[in-house]
């Protein structure tokens, strides 16, 4: 009998990460549109000066995005998500101690990306696309498998050996993924701007 019979493979601590696509996103969409552009005429960009990235983001001067009335409609749907990804981990909570301790938006012209980086003293990461036209940046999530001295040769990706997993944004879509995750967005190559909320969660 061949040892293969007796062979198993798994994955060690492995990233879990969560997509939910809106049903009716485009009316929900069009509403966030007109209340980020209002905020967008009287917030400074907090882009940290050393980062290379030229992106536009309010991560510090406007990060209470879950607070204002107007995204109640979109806080709604991403709660009851929260507490998915949650359960799917098997994190014990509470479900009324589900909070969201900052909330802020992204905008990306040409030629415009953001750092690779994560998000400390927060358990949750998620990030809700209000326009992703075809042709936007990709967002990338980084495994631990890069942090390696040296890579390892292979012959053919996998599950297993996979250090990076690229997300296409679409309007109406939620990722989310924990907090520790190292993620970037990729070069946004195309002149219509791409526009997205994120938030981290403490449970």
């Amino acid at each position: 009998m061949s040892v293969e019979t007796y062979t198993n493979h798994f994955g060690i601590f492995p990233i879990v990460v969560q997509s939910t696509q809106h049903p009716e996103a485009e009316p929900m969409n069009e509403r966030l549109s007109g209340e980020i552009e209002e905020l967008r005429q009287t917030t400074p960009n907090s882009q940290l000066r050393h980062s290379a990235s030229k992106a536009y983001t309010t991560i510090e001067t406007c990060n209470d995005l879950h607070s204002k009335p107007k995204f109640e409609e979109m806080i709604s749907f991403i709660l009851p998500e929260i507490e998915s990804f949650a359960n799917h981990q098997k994190i014990k909570f509470d479900k009324d101690g589900i909070i969201i301790t900052n909330c802020w938006f992204n905008i990306f012209s040409n030629n415009t990306f953001l750092d690779s980086h994560n998000h400390p003293n927060s358990i949750i990461t998620g990030v809700y696309y209000v326009k992703a036209p075809e042709g936007s940046a990709n967002l990338v999530l980084e495994s631990e498998l890069t942090d390696q001295i040296s890579r390892t040769p292979i012959a053919t990706s996998n599950e297993f050996n996979l250090t990076t997993k690229s997300i296409t944004p679409k309007p109406g879509l939620l990722v989310l993924f924990n907090s520790n995750i190292m993620h970037r967005t990729q070069l946004h190559r195309i002149d219509e701007e791409r526009i997205s909320i994120s938030f981290t969660v403490f449970l």
